[in-house]
């Protein structure tokens, strides 16, 4: 090895830290390939935090220059929530009152590329709902107030973008919106009807509608006990199948929108024909209860995310052959914070998961922090109390909202290989 080389063998027989991860930069810019690909596999047993990607890296590949030596870097701080408000980022500050996140934000969609999010901010209590907005996370996408909350008292738990980033999905006061993004032009909306009589207004998993597009973008679901479960074509807003459902939660379509999976009764679930709403098959996974899922980018798989029999954060990955169930296997994540639920309110409208090139990858939400694990059980990356995420379609970043705004990059941690996943 070069110089280059020796100088980053020393840094990595010290001790993990931030300014070592800041020594290494410039260094791991000149390496050779052989000798990066040497440095990777011990960088990445580098705690997270230490690893941010620095300005320069960040810059690259927004521009679409991307290099081998990204790809080392976790995490990435984008601002945090008086920067939305501002409708700027910490190194071009907004000078207006762009959007209302006083008190707060409850959901984020990531797109493929993080140059923007969709943000949406909690409701002020009997005052006025939260505001949902594209947030450019740099000068390359202006910001856009999509829905203004203060025309109404709600605020959306859930929002869905589509794979290619394109449309934007929710559900505000029972009414639907989609939006193109990052642009914000309104494309469509639908009114959900009224609220079934014996579902309390005020039951957050009865009532939260939950959405989920096909992986090729052709067709989105949204549902919830209290208002039903549809099946609509993102393009027009054309319903194309609509139920009155006992039981919800997390809503899921296949690649191909064949196939609707939503949670049943107590941890189980149920597949749907999506094309009819005819149910395929219910399966029982053994979980206290389903907050979320993801199909697997081929079909033969579903993931399950909710909590185990004693209520801690857990998921089920499922093998499927048909309108079976082959296998299933229990994923317990080790090394929880304590007194974090898979079966609170906040679990069971927050939990998100996804299915990609990084393998299954479930982000657990409770009122005591978040923690991203993996196939194997391995916790990835954990986020303090009041925390909420959303993964990109692909499953490469994830987006995590609290105190700061950031997006995790999973190509820097070591999740589970797909290949191994099952």
């Amino acid at each position: 090895m070069g110089d280059g080389a020796t100088t980053l063998d020393t840094l990595l027989a010290g001790e993990p830290s931030a300014e070592a991860w800041a020594d290494a930069v410039p260094l791991l810019e000149r390496a050779r390939p052989d000798d990066l690909a040497f440095v990777r596999s011990r960088l990445l047993d580098w705690p997270a935090r230490c690893r941010p990607m620095p300005d320069s890296w960040w810059d690259e590949q927004r521009a679409g220059r991307h290099r081998p030596w990204h790809r080392l870097a976790a995490w990435r701080e984008l601002g945090d929530l008086d920067d939305v408000q501002s409708g700027g980022t910490p190194r071009s500050p907004g000078e207006d009152d762009f959007a209302n996140f006083g008190e707060g934000a409850v959901a984020v969609a990531c797109p493929p590329d993080p140059a923007w999010l969709v943000l949406c901010a909690a409701a002020e209590w009997h005052h006025s709902g939260g505001d949902i907005v594209v947030w450019g996370t740099g000068p390359q996408v202006p910001g856009r107030v999509l829905l203004d909350g203060s025309g109404f008292h709600d605020e959306a738990l859930d929002v869905q973008l589509s794979p290619d980033g394109s449309v934007a999905v929710a559900s505000v006061e029972g009414r639907l919106h989609a939006w193109r993004t990052p642009d914000g032009e309104a494309l469509w909306q639908l009114d959900l009807g009224p609220a079934r009589e014996s579902v309390d207004d005020f039951d957050m998993a009865l009532m939260t509608v939950r959405i989920g597009f096909s992986g090729d973008g052709r067709r989105v679901a949204a549902g919830s006990v209290g208002r039903g479960l549809r099946v609509i074509d993102p393009g027009t807003g054309e319903v194309l199948v609509e139920l009155q459902v006992d039981t919800c939660g997390p809503v899921v379509l296949d690649y191909q929108g064949r196939l609707l999976a939503h949670a049943g009764e107590a941890g189980a679930i149920v597949v749907r024909d999506a094309a009819s709403g005819t149910i395929r098959f219910h399966h029982h996974t053994g979980l206290s209860a389903v907050n979320a899922l993801a199909f697997a980018p081929d079909g033969t798989g579903l993931l399950v995310a909710g909590g185990a029999p004693d209520d801690t954060p857990a998921a089920v990955l499922l093998t499927l052959d048909g309108d079976r169930v082959v296998d299933g296997r229990l994923v317990r994540p080790e090394g929880l914070p304590p007194d974090l639920s898979g079966q609170s309110p906040l679990a069971a409208v927050s939990t998100r998961c996804v299915w990609g090139g990084h393998g299954p990858l479930v982000l657990a939400v409770d009122d005591g922090g978040a923690v991203l694990f993996d196939a194997a059980g391995s916790l990835l990356w954990t986020e303090p109390a009041g925390a909420v995420g959303g993964f990109s379609p692909a499953g490469d970043l994830l987006a995590v909202l609290g105190d700061t705004v950031g997006v995790v990059l999973l190509d820097g941690l070591r999740p589970t290989p797909p290949a191994t996943d099952r």
